[in-house]
């Protein structure tokens, strides 16, 4: 006897898909889900649900929404599930060597490219310090093709990370397996020096959700215990000695401790600092002058 399987229809995987996330996530976020699933692996638009909800989903179909589902299960971020982030206007191929770009660091790199509308050098030299996915390297290159930037990383994995959205988005950058942390100076004179470093203190871990602390690298999120400003004095030495006078640092930072990082550029050769908002109205992004 021949026994017919029949798949299951879209309406009623879109049911089991919402019903097996429901007590994860909000209705809300289990629906773009499923719309930016759908769309990654089978460019499906939004409306198709709705307009073919007895659409037979094939085995294929169902292999790849399954294994997502699963992930998801498990707090896997949708952003590594899909190997893509969304960042400045563009997709970056992430993975978990590298944090996913956030929107608040875009805000940083908005600063940066309104305050150099245009260069009137030959050389104006940018350097990214810990680099990541490279999104902030490569948007600063594809948007100001007056800038020559460079970025460094600790990690050769997200260095080959970087390198790929580079490629990606045809951005000229130059990338250096360095570690920040025993950076001396550069080879040549820098007009900005631009980085979002570790700067989550462990004790801030009960704060943070599951997606984030089980999966994204914590070599790219926390602090030493005893030093929260460890990165940014590193970063700071590092500047006082290779950028320009005139030359700008440019960092993303942690609210809770802006006042003693404030504290901290003031021991160094800096003037005019300046903190702003970001678009959670948190203080994030710290900008000074070299003397």
């Amino acid at each position: 006897m021949i026994v017919l399987i029949l798949q299951m229809l879209l309406k009623e995987y879109r049911h089991h898909f919402a019903l097996s996330l429901a007590d994860q996530y909000p209705r809300s976020e289990i629906n773009n889900f499923f719309r930016r699933l759908t769309h990654f692996y089978f460019n499906w638009d939004p409306s198709f649900p709705v307009l073919e909800p007895n659409h037979r989903l094939s085995n294929i179909e169902l292999d790849q929404l399954n294994e997502a589902l699963e992930a998801l299960k498990k707090y896997q971020p949708l952003q590594y599930i899909l190997k893509e982030a969304y960042f400045y206007g563009s997709n970056f191929y992430v993975d978990s060597h590298v944090l996913i770009p956030r929107p608040e660091t875009e805000e940083l790199v908005e600063w940066v490219l309104r305050d150099h509308p245009k260069i009137h050098m030959e050389d104006f030299n940018v350097l990214e310090i810990g680099t990541g996915s490279g999104c902030i390297a490569v948007s600063l290159a594809k948007a100001q093709a007056g800038f020559r930037v460079a970025a460094l990383d600790v990690s050769k994995a997200a260095l080959e990370v970087a390198q790929k959205n580079a490629e990606l988005h045809q951005a000229k950058v130059d990338f250096f397996h360095l570690d920040m942390t025993t950076l001396n100076s550069w080879k040549k004179p820098l007009d900005i020096v631009i980085s979002n470093p570790p700067y989550v203190h462990p004790e801030e871990r009960t704060e943070m959700s599951a997606n984030v602390l089980d999966y994204e690298p914590h070599l790219a999120l926390f602090t030493p215990e005893k030093d929260p400003l460890y990165f940014y004095r590193k970063i700071m030495t590092f500047a006082q000695k290779s950028l320009k006078i005139g030359g700008l640092v440019y960092l993303e930072i942690n609210p809770k401790f802006q006042q003693t990082l404030e504290l901290l550029i003031n021991e160094y050769s800096f003037k005019d600092i300046e903190v702003r908002s970001d678009i959670f109205g948190k203080n994030r992004m710290l900008k000074a002058v070299k003397l």
